[in-house]
């Protein structure tokens, strides 16, 4: 019998991150989900991942400090004996002009969403290295390709995490271990669900898919990413968003369709 995979999945209680755990879960790996402060959100995604894989389970970890994250990987690599995947899909969204910022509110961004990323795929290599097999994939995003009024600190912190993943991707190619990123566009969770609201019916129209992602949508780009079949795929930022900025005015495509019948 093939042993289990081992899979940490940060922020992988809520929306994106509660769709990959449960798919990496189908697909037979022990899914260790980081989750920060849903209790609620957290004991729902362990039942249901246990269900699949009776060894996974749920770890309140905040990603934003680095003696938290070497605490937790420790924790899971000494418990399993090894790390084989890690999905690092914890982040925060958050709109701010430059002359509303802070330092304080810039760290957090960074601190959240870059630096929990590299500190994690730091530490969760060394057992992969052992092992000489890895996959790993960072969330990105559309921001960090296009500039968004607003949101310069989340922006670079998704920058910042595609050259990471870049330069992990070589890094890490010795031992084995694919390095690579998903980018979503504007996926339909909890968090995104206020904005839609506001201003979905605009913005569904610069998608040449016409509608918003899901989070299973993201799962099945993951579990791909990270399953061995994956291995050949390192280094690439992969959009997930619908064709999102693709075509200007893709809008038209569907009125033309409208009207052909």
């Amino acid at each position: 019998m093939t042993e289990k995979r081992v899979a940490i999945v940060t922020g992988g209680t809520r929306g994106m991150g509660q769709a990959i755990s449960i798919e990496l879960a189908k697909r037979g790996n022990i899914v260790c989900a980081a989750y920060r402060s849903n209790e609620e959100s957290a004991k729902e995604t362990l039942k249901k991942i246990q269900e699949l894989v009776p060894e996974s389970g749920i770890y309140k970890v905040d990603v934003s400090q680095e003696q938290e994250i070497k605490r937790f990987v420790s924790e899971i690599g000494t418990k399993f004996g090894r790390i084989d995947i890690l999905v690092n899909n914890a982040g925060i969204f958050d709109f701010r002009f430059m002359d509303e910022m802070d330092g304080e509110y810039l760290d957090r961004v960074l601190n959240t969403n870059f630096k929990s990323q590299f500190f994690m795929l730091q530490n969760a290599a060394e057992y992969m290295k052992k092992n000489h097999y890895g996959r790993v994939a960072n969330a990105s995003s559309i921001s960090g390709r296009f500039a968004d009024c607003g949101l310069v600190a989340y922006a670079a912190s998704k920058a910042g995490v595609d050259m990471m993943t870049k330069i992990g991707a070589a890094e890490l190619g010795p031992y084995n271990i694919s390095v690579n990123a998903y980018a979503p566009g504007i996926i339909h969770t909890d968090m995104t669900d206020a904005m839609i609201q506001e201003r979905g019916d605009e913005q569904v129209r610069d998608l040449c898919l016409n509608r918003f992602g899901t989070g299973e949508d993201v799962a099945a780009l993951v579990g791909f990413l990270t399953s061995p079949e994956g291995g050949y795929v390192t280094g690439e930022i992969i959009g997930i968003d619908g064709g999102m900025f693709k075509v200007q005015n893709t809008y038209l495509a569907y009125e033309h369709a409208r009207k052909n019948g």
